[in-house]
């Protein structure tokens, strides 16, 4: 739970604490003329119950009710929320792709009717109600054009990949084996606490970057609900002079190691669930690894 979470939750619960004790004091006043916050009338129940003296079972009631209700509201507040993260399992397949109905006779057709293609692909990937919040910012991504000294990038292995590798786990960071996505292997994929993703690659444009990073992005809107990855990403000697918000442009490997200081991964808590969730985490971005690399 992350810290403005657990500011709120506080608040509320000290919110609902102080109504149920006044919805008490209000009841116990018109019921028995008892003030909950008066010292004198708990005086005078501790006395009463001395002596043996009836005391009307409402009253207990009463107060057993609202401490029974304060606990459910404090319960419902503070019960742990669990990260669903569902993986795909092999056993699924794409739904059959209808075929088309046959065209009466007379119809002439004025175009070859195109074969059925099915892409088995797609069967990596879990299909599920899109709702994410992290959107791509249209005004971030440069207009497409045609690069001519990119393309020569893509036939090689990516520069600095080992040296990348260990800036990032020296950083507390779980570096994942890349791939290449959209025609362009990364030098670096990583996660950190509370879904955070890096993709890092050296000698490219901002262009295919962006490309990368939509790529996941619409990935995630089409196979998450109520969770929120976090995407960075960083280019080393880019191609071109474009400048993006989100994409970091560094011209060595030092520019690297002093940036990812300015964003530091603090691992969460090293309890069973912690780390069944980043098992979780890593294991679904290694599917959608996959399923990118193989498109």
């Amino acid at each position: 739970m992350k810290l403005h979470e657990r500011i709120n939750c506080i608040l509320l619960g000290t919110l609902w604490l102080v109504a149920i004790m006044l919805v008490l004091d209000f009841w116990l006043n018109i019921t028995y003329n008892f003030n909950i916050f008066s010292n004198t009338h708990w005086q005078y129940v501790a006395n009463l119950q001395a002596s043996n003296r009836p005391i009307a079972t409402g009253f207990y009631i009463s107060i057993t009710l609202a401490i029974s209700m304060g606990i459910l509201g404090l319960y419902m507040l503070f019960r742990p929320k669990f990260r669903k993260i569902i993986l795909p399992t092999p056993q699924e397949s794409p739904e059959p792709i209808p075929e088309k109905p046959e065209l009466p006779e007379k119809t002439v057709m004025t175009t070859p009717q195109e074969p059925k293609q099915i892409y088995p692909q797609e069967t990596s990937i879990i299909q599920r109600p899109p709702r994410l919040h992290i959107q791509m910012q249209p005004h971030n991504i440069p207009p497409k054009k045609t690069i001519k000294n990119d393309t020569h990038n893509t036939n090689q292995e990516p520069r600095y990949t080992h040296e990348i590798r260990e800036i990032f786990e020296k950083n507390n960071y779980m570096v994942l084996t890349p791939k290449k996505i959209s025609n362009v292997t990364l030098s670096l994929v990583a996660l950190g606490s509370n879904e955070t993703l890096w993709l890092g690659a050296c000698d490219i444009s901002h262009e295919q970057m962006a490309d990368i990073i939509l790529a996941f992005k619409s990935v995630f809107q089409e196979t998450l609900e109520d969770i929120e990855i976090d995407v960075n990403a960083f280019i080393i000697n880019p191609t071109d002079n474009e400048s993006v918000d989100s994409i970091l442009d560094l011209n060595s490997l030092d520019e690297l190691s002093n940036a990812i200081k300015d964003y530091p991964n603090t691992p969460e808590s090293e309890t069973e669930q912690d780390v069944e969730s980043m098992k979780a985490f890593a294991g679904y971005i290694e599917t959608v690894l996959t399923y990118l690399g193989n498109k």
